[in-house]
């Protein structure tokens, strides 16, 4: 990136930061796959190409790979959804339990299997574990399980010792929280070495859920209507000259969720630190053409800005050759009002320094592989770099909607990108469990002095890698032991072309799911008469939740009215079909007109982020006359 001039205000800002993502982006066709070597970059990138959504877990034997994309012989009605249990219930017990949970809130019957005892029950999200609770008390239940199918091999903890396995069905494929047998390694990788990874089962059995701390993602955006971040974002701002605070580049949810996803929830995967909360702080933007950068002056801003409102660790996984001095004098901002900066080291596998990583008051992070030694794009150097994390192969969250790395919901990436919000994770989950008064300083001298002396420690990193196990204050007894590795590569290596395009990676089946309709609300007006239309559609994406209206109806010979419509709930949705096409008739209730029929039909538009299609209401007043708003056309966006 180019040199940087501090000025009043920040003034010029056209010194340009990049995501430090691994060289192994995966862009739009024909687009621009990394940034020049003038700006800031994401620290990673491994994107699948045309990545197909599967939807039902961990299914090994029930996919293929063609052309790098991954297809699924498993027919649609097999397919499990992350909030659905099966409830199986003693005999003669089913008439009263139907009843028992329809009336309850945050259930909804789906329906039962032919000739089973046994019920397909939704569970809201947010309150599974409740609500699992109050299923399992009912008079004739014999069983509550989710709605999956399980690998040959499971997840689970080592003989005679204390760990937590969270339920998500992707927690199978993150080997980088818990490297050992029955777990999936990432495509194209090396045979594993058990161990390889940051002990997190035994750290989460350990650390206390304490006052939440809050982790600042300085990036390109957070996906905060995801279903593994929803709840999580408690401060968003957006330093870019983009028109919008959408993650378009993918590079910022695939952050978010290594460091903070939702766990336990049946979901997706499991954030290293899962009661964390999240703040969007978009500093990079993403142009027509795929590329993803920012100015060091949006950056210093963003890092203050966080600062200010209350974040306790700012992860950084971007930053430039170049010595911002802007940027620096932002991180000692941070430092000196009790923030832990935490950056990535960069992807130009060389030992020339990077920033913001490089400057005093950072903690700054290098990738290691699944065999616990150095990913060859790494940058490295016992001089500046301070731990090492893995990185290389991360499955995470991604947006729910297009963005430049071609996937929706989950992917793997490669990079310092993804090493720098682990280490941020275990800082949090640290400073959870310490006593009040604990200081970023302390949280970073027991992430350092708890490091594992792994192959590079002492050459490539000064301290080693980091293991949330014993940074949260396990005995080293009970910690899994570092594994031992062979040499490390060599510590050069000649850095790879900006433009890179190794081999896709295939998106972990256990997680990716195609949604028929972005998540949100949808908000728009109805024509030049009526007033607003708003469409809630659930995080799924695969649900219309609610349906809010003002609509001029006309009653006989007399004026037109005006009427609020409200329609449907959690747990009375109407679905959304594939293709995001909709349609439903329901009785309703409108103000003035009491009783009313409401028919709507439409389609959500995944690439647009729209809805169009026709309403239309109808009613008859006390007196009978009948009203009707006669078909309305809509066009709404998220």
């Amino acid at each position: 990136m180019g040199s940087c001039h501090p000025a009043p205000g920040l003034v010029p800002r056209r010194a340009t930061l990049v995501i430090v993502a691994a060289v192994a982006a995966l862009a739009m066709p024909g687009a621009a796959v990394a940034s020049t070597s003038r700006g800031p970059r994401a620290a990673d990138t491994d994107f699948p190409r045309g990545s197909l959504a599967l939807g039902h877990p961990v299914l090994h034997r029930e996919q293929s790979l063609s052309d790098g994309v991954m297809r699924s012989r498993v027919v649609p009605a097999a397919r499990a959804e992350a909030d659905a249990v099966l409830v199986r219930f003693t005999s003669g017990a089913g008439p009263a339990l139907r009843a028992q949970i329809r009336a309850r809130r945050g259930l909804s019957l789906i329906g039962a299997l032919p000739r089973l005892p046994v019920l397909f029950v939704r569970v809201r999200r947010g309150e599974r574990q409740r609500l699992l609770r109050w299923l399992r008390r009912q008079r004739g239940v014999r069983s509550v399980q989710s709605d999956a199918i399980e690998s040959e091999e499971g997840v689970g903890c080592p003989p005679g010792t204390a760990c937590t396995i969270p339920d998500d069905p992707g927690f199978g494929y993150q080997w980088y929280l818990y490297n050992a047998a029955g777990v999936t390694q990432p495509p194209s990788a090396e045979a594993p070495v058990f161990g390889a990874d940051v002990d997190a089962p035994r750290a989460w059995a350990d650390a206390a859920a304490g006052q939440p701390v809050r982790i600042a993602v300085l990036d390109s955006g957070i996906d905060g209507g995801h279903p593994d971040l929803a709840g999580k974002l408690v401060a968003a701002a957006n330093f870019t000259a983009s028109n919008t605070a959408q993650d378009l580049s993918g590079h910022g949810t695939h952050v978010a969720g290594i460091a903070a996803a939702d766990f336990d929830n049946a979901t997706g995967i499991a954030g290293m630190a899962p009661h964390a909360l999240l703040m969007d702080v978009k500093v990079l933007a993403t142009d027509a053409t795929g590329r993803t950068s920012g100015d060091c002056a949006d950056v210093a801003d963003g890092v203050v800005w966080a600062t200010d409102h209350g974040a306790n660790v700012l992860n950084l996984s971007l930053g430039s050759r170049s010595a911002c001095e802007a940027l620096a004098l932002a991180v000692e901002y941070a430092s000196s009002h009790g923030a832990l900066v935490i950056a990535a080291a960069g992807n130009d596998a060389t030992t020339t320094r990077f920033y913001p990583a490089a400057f005093a008051n950072v903690l700054s992070v290098a990738a290691t592989t699944n065999r616990d030694q150095i990913a060859p794009f790494s940058n490295r150097g016992a001089d500046w770099v301070d731990v090492a994390a893995p990185g290389a192969g991360i499955v995470s969250t991604l947006p729910t909607s297009d963005n430049a790395t071609g996937a929706v919901g989950y992917g793997y990436l490669s990079g310092t990108s993804m090493a720098a919000p682990l280490v941020s994770g275990i800082a949090a989950l640290v400073w959870g469990e310490m006593p009040p008064g604990t200081t970023a300083r302390d949280v970073e001298a027991r992430i350092i002095g708890t490091a594992q002396p792994t192959s590079g420690t002492g050459t490539l990193w000064r301290y080693g890698r980091v293991d949330a196990c014993r940074a949260v204050g396990v005995s080293p007894a009970l910690c899994a032991a570092a594994p031992t590795t062979g040499p490390a590569p060599p510590s050069t290596a000649p850095p790879p072309p900006e433009t890179a395009q190794p081999a896709p990676l295939p998106a972990p089946p256990a997680v990716m799911a195609r949604r028929h309709a972005a998540p949100g609300r949808y908000v728009g007006r109805l024509g030049r008469t009526s007033g607003r239309l708003q469409l809630l559609v659930g995080d799924g994406g695969d649900a219309l939740l609610a349906v809010r209206a003002t609509v001029q109806v006309s009653c006989g010979r007399s004026r037109r009215q005006t009427v609020q419509v409200r329609a449907l709930d959690p747990t009375r949705f109407a679905p959304i079909k594939v293709g995001g096409r909709f349609g439903l008739r329901v009785g309703t209730v409108t103000t003035a007109l009491g009783r009313s029929q409401l028919q709507l039909a439409g389609r959500f538009d995944l690439v647009t982020r729209r809805a169009q299609g026709t309403l239309r209401v109808t009613a008859r007043t006390r007196r009978g006359a009948r009203c009707d708003s006669r078909s309305i056309r809509y066009v709404i966006r998220l």
